[in-house]
């Protein structure tokens, strides 16, 4: 990913890419989580996917194409690589001069299903990451009041449907 860098920059800059969506984290087979292969499917061509994980395997071999040569979906790997989607988002909060990683176009759409992505959520909350989205069910450690933290300081909420998460995520 970091080797195209300069034409991921110029493609935010030209408007080419407008919107970028975090699908990361993990995923089972079961056909009732189809949600993610809908999301993926249903999202505007001037969109991409930053993933890493198990998740990428509901869309990663979808035809989806590219912007001016850059893959609609950009693999950083498994969930321990989560970190070089962090590093991704913090150089392009860098290249932009903006004050807070929460000012650029990414939306964070991450399946939950085991506990390993609880340190991926954990990194992202420490960066100051708000209004991440988890589904398509949420963890079941997950009591009343850790939730409300959650909600109240980042904003955590879970998914609904492929296009009310599309609306809520500034997509459509």
């Amino acid at each position: 990913m970091f080797a195209l860098a300069d034409k991921v920059v110029e493609a935010v800059k030209s408007g080419a890419i407008r919107k970028f969506v975090v699908m990361a984290g993990c995923d089972g087979r079961m056909k009732s989580r189809q949600y993610y292969t809908d999301f993926a499917q249903a999202l505007p061509k001037d969109c991409v996917i930053l993933t890493a994980g198990c998740a990428k395997y509901k869309y990663n071999k979808l035809a989806l194409g590219d912007i001016n040569g850059i893959p609609r979906v950009l693999d950083a790997g498994q969930c321990n690589d989560s970190y070089s989607l962090a590093l991704i988002a913090l150089k392009l909060k860098e290249v932009f001069g903006l004050d807070d990683v929460n000012q650029l176009p990414i939306a964070y759409n991450i399946a939950w299903y085991e506990q390993k992505a609880v340190i991926v959520l954990l990194a992202l909350l420490s960066l100051g990451v708000k209004n991440i989205h988890l589904g398509p069910t949420l963890p079941a450690f997950l009591s009343p009041n850790v939730a409300k933290v959650l909600v109240e300081n980042f904003g955590i909420g879970g998914i609904s449907t492929v296009e009310e998460d599309m609306k809520r995520f500034g997509i459509l």
